[in-house]
């Protein structure tokens, strides 16, 4: 018998109820390819069967001597492709009989099923989807072929794993499988990660055929959880910061996935009187009672507000106010400036910072600085001025902010002392004052953009001290982990 009439004489095989719409590889008897069955409930007998086609949904086995099965059995199957090991539950859906190849079964592959555990668990995991425009995608090695590498596109993830696309092409991805991936997250880095098929499906896109996957991490390493939810925070679906560190991923810049923008319309004006209400609330500063519409005065009307927004919800604000040299600023309302400041018209008045609660431990609240510092230096203003409350001293003198000793109440917070604070920005970014974790942390940025952008020369800004610095630069990186990961200890008293 030739090879087209033997191919013709197993085609009455049924392909859409094993396989679907996939056509099956062929398995020859050199590939690494092999199948050990036991009927199911009877784990007694085990049968070593050829596997003489596979696709990820369904397999055909040739029936040794001794093997019977019909349509409708159920049964178990260890499959091993390369030197992966797979269990799959499956079923007989046609069995058919030839005169040369024997006995040819086709079974419908199904993962094993999962423990209750487990399913709760993925319940409870929450699923992002990709960014439509930003997908991210993954290579590696085909574990059969050679030479053979498969593509994925990632649809969404989760803290267990994620969802992905891939041609009909690659025949050999069954559930159980591992896979050593590459994957590349537009905007924010590459991560190698190791994964496991959980399950194989069909799909469709844009009126084309996929195969679909769902994919488990395995062992997913602290770097590799740091990318996954700088891409998330960027271009993810996350409604924010909190919930995506309580599913194990912390971005390593929030600022990266925030919008910010000068306040121009009455509606931005309402959100950052919200915030600043909802933060002095949370922070205690204002009765219960308050408003926020209470949070404006009439400096707001002459000073330029920054919000910083996520997903179009207002997380940061901060307002920057430019007198002229007859025009008092908000301080002089209760003391008289330090005799160390110039002219109001070279000062840049620093008032109603505040942020979301959910925003802090990230890079959010440097931003805000940095962006205060350029804006004043945009303005021509050399010299920053603010007051703030005993708590905060400590913060603001770790960035080289100088404490007058000038202190006085306002009306607005009357149970709390503030302090006046100012310093000269310049001397902010050559490091006077500020120690190489609170510069590299906050200035460094404001610095390099200034070379960069040849608003000054390197030798007009950096100083014999911030160039040690910047040489020790990846020592502030330390502070800035600990500072975006909450500890465990932290973790477990919120899941309690």
């Amino acid at each position: 018998m030739t090879d087209v009439e033997r191919r013709r004489e197993i085609a009455d095989v049924n392909y859409k109820e094993v396989h679907d719409i996939i056509f099956p590889a062929d398995v020859r008897t050199t590939d690494s390819i092999s199948a050990k069955l036991t009927s199911r409930g009877d784990e007694t007998q085990s049968f070593n069967v050829r596997v003489w086609k596979l696709s990820p949904l369904g397999i055909e086995i040739v029936l040794p001597t001794g093997l019977e099965l019909e349509k409708g059995h159920p049964v178990d199957l260890k499959l091993q492709i390369a030197r992966q090991n797979t269990e799959f539950e499956g079923l007989v859906v046609d069995v058919i009989s030839t005169n040369t190849i024997g006995t040819i079964a086709g079974i419908r592959l199904s993962g094993k099923k999962n423990s209750r555990f487990e399913k709760e668990n993925r319940r409870k995991s929450t699923r992002w989807q990709c960014g439509t425009q930003f997908y991210p995608v993954a290579t590696c090695a085909n574990p059969v072929e050679f030479n053979d590498f498969i593509y994925l596109r990632l649809k969404d993830v989760s803290a267990n794993g994620f969802r992905a696309i891939t041609s009909l092409r690659n025949k050999f991805l069954v559930p159980g499988m591992q896979l050593s991936l590459q994957v590349s997250f537009p905007m924010t880095g590459y991560c190698n990660i190791d994964g496991k098929i959980s399950r194989a499906d069909l799909t469709a896109e844009d009126g084309k055929d996929y195969l679909e996957l769902g994919v488990q991490f395995e062992n997913l390493s602290g770097n590799n959880r740091e990318t996954i939810g700088q891409y998330l925070i960027q271009f993810g679906e996350a409604t924010s910061l909190e919930q995506i560190r309580q599913e194990g991923f912390y971005p390593k810049s929030l600022v990266a996935g925030l919008d910010y923008t000068y306040v121009k319309t009455e509606a931005e004006f309402l959100d950052t009187l919200k915030l600043r209400h909802s933060a002095n609330i949370e922070a205690g500063k204002i009765p219960e009672d308050f408003k926020p519409s209470e949070m404006s005065d009439i400096y707001d009307a002459r000073s330029r507000i920054v919000n910083w927004q996520y997903q179009g919800k207002c997380v940061g604000t901060v307002r920057t106010t430019f007198s002229e040299k007859d025009e008092k600023l908000e301080l002089e309302q209760f003391v008289d400036l330090p005799s160390e400041l110039p002219r109001r018209d070279l000062i840049a008045e620093i008032g109603r910072a505040a942020t979301h609660p959910d925003y802090r431990k990230s890079d959010l609240f440097s931003n805000l600085l940095q962006r205060v510092a350029l804006l004043s230096l945009q303005a021509n203003r050399t010299f920053v001025v603010m007051s703030t409350t005993e708590e905060l001293l400590p913060l603001y003198a770790k960035i080289g902010m100088i404490n007058s000793s000038l202190t006085y109440t306002h009306p607005l917070y009357p149970t709390k002392t503030q302090f006046v604070l100012y310093a000269d920005i310049y001397k902010l970014l050559a490091g006077e004052n500020v120690g190489f974790i609170a510069w590299n942390l906050v200035w460094k940025d404001v610095v390099m953009h200034l070379i960069e952008s040849g608003t000054c020369k390197p030798e007009e800004i950096l100083s014999s001290k911030t160039k040690i610095y910047k040489y020790l630069s990846p020592l502030a990186a330390i502070p800035r982990y600990f500072m975006r990961s909450p500890r465990k200890a932290q973790n477990r008293r919120k899941a309690k």
